[in-house]
């Protein structure tokens, strides 16, 4: 099936914005056509966008999802991240989440994704939970990489060890680690232990890094490796944020990802705004909103080795994409770092609109009992799934009326 949004302005690979019409191929691009060019496929659905503009999906780049909360959890700021785990465990309301399936788990934290327009995460958690919902229409979940909590002694027990898992990721495979949260001896260790197993190479994705110093950061820049940035979930619960002048300096490959939601992070939108405003009011702004989306497109995906399926619009890539209109005298990318969820006109996952307003209903060329409408925010939108039905059944179970900041709806009437 080939559908074409027409009048379209589009993100390309280097930034820039292109005139042109957008054909898909079922999940995927399949060309960008000057405007007006007639398409020599049959085109079963046309869209006219009206001159809005599109930007590649958003790859979240951490993300818990079996952690998704109604609310931030823990005593903050921690010195240590052990012992923020530690409170959040002997709170009352993850004692209640307990109470909830892992299914409705994911679920409800693949809708505060995908409304946000991430539609791509990397659920780091052990394959055995994750990769049951690898496939799900809402969002794509990175499947091939290895991972450990992190190498102190106080590591959660994933799987093998953490020198064998970067050993199974053969150099090649992303290899995903937490470190640098916190001060105690231990964790000051990480990087050093890392070090001595011949864990820190290129593949290597080291996530957090609050208190990382000068020498490791040298010596991480050096290999090649990677770093994601936390921005909401590091200034909550460590009362600050990792060393990025340093790490920008250096040219350490970064991006950014959300954490769970018991961290007191919302959405991905919400983590580019606070960089956004660390680049600001600390870097004299020498992290730009263009910096920021390519952290989370194109940057993201050559972190983790997708670049050939997404993180641009692209002939060939998955056909994920956000529709936006622009504001009049403004930077697009500065705009969009401001953007809310209920702005966004459309996201499209795999070539389907997963949300979007109403007048984009014949995109698709399906039976639209599958979708809901809903408001988000107060705005209304058209909504992938059953998802006031998911959210009645969590409160039930609950026997509270939780509203879960990072995806607020209401049913249309």
């Amino acid at each position: 099936m080939f559908k074409l949004f027409a009048n379209a302005q589009v993100l390309q690979p280097d930034m820039s914005l292109r005139h042109c019409d957008l054909l898909v191929q079922d999940d995927c691009f399949y060309d960008l056509l000057e405007p007006g060019v007639k398409s020599s496929k049959p085109v079963e659905s046309e869209v006219d966008l009206d001159g809005q503009i599109v930007f590649p999906g958003l790859i979240n780049s951490h993300d818990h999802l079996i952690d998704s909360c109604w609310t931030g959890l823990g005593k903050v700021p921690a010195a240590n991240w052990f012992e923020w785990d530690q409170s959040v465990h002997e709170s009352p309301e993850y004692r209640l989440m307990q109470r909830l399936s892992v299914t409705d788990l994911y679920v409800i934290g693949m809708y505060k994704n995908i409304v946000s327009g991430a539609t791509t995460v990397v659920d780091h958690f052990p394959a055995e939970i994750s990769s049951t919902f690898t496939g799900h229409p809402l969002v794509s979940l990175l499947e091939h990489f290895y991972l450990a909590h992190s190498v102190s002694h106080h590591q959660l027990k994933w799987g093998s060890n953490p020198g064998e898992q970067f050993r199974q990721a053969r150099g090649i495979l992303p290899f995903i680690i937490h470190a640098g949260e916190g001060i105690h001896q231990d964790i000051r260790e990480e990087v050093e232990q890392l070090n001595r197993l011949g864990a820190i190479e290129k593949n290597t994705v080291l996530v957090n890094a609050t208190f990382l110093e000068d020498t490791e950061l040298q010596l991480i820049a050096s290999r090649g490796a990677a770093i994601v940035w936390l921005p909401n979930s590091s200034e909550r619960i460590f009362g600050r944020q990792p060393d990025i002048k340093k790490i920008h300096e250096l040219k350490i490959p970064l991006t950014i990802g959300t954490d769970s939601s018991i961290t007191g992070s919302t959405n991905l939108l919400a983590e580019l705004k606070k960089a956004w405003q660390y680049s600001q009011q600390h870097l004299q702004g020498s992290i730009t909103a263009k910096d920021l989306v390519k952290m989370v497109t194109s940057d993201a995906a050559r972190i983790f080795g997708v670049e050939k399926q997404v993180g641009a619009i692209v002939p060939g890539r998955k056909a994920d994409f956000i529709v936006f209109k622009q504001q009049p005298e403004t930077d697009c990318f500065e705009q969009f770092i401001n953007m809310k969820p209920e702005h966004f006109s459309m996201v499209v996952h795999k070539g389907m609109m997963m949300v979007g307003n109403d007048e984009f209903r014949r995109i698709s060329a399906i039976d639209f009992s599958q979708y809901s409408e809903v408001k988000i925010n107060g705005t209304a939108k058209i909504l992938y799934g059953q998802p006031s039905q998911l959210l009645e059944r969590m409160r039930h179970k609950l026997d509270s009326a939780i509203v879960f900041p990072f995806f607020d709806i209401a049913s249309e009437d």
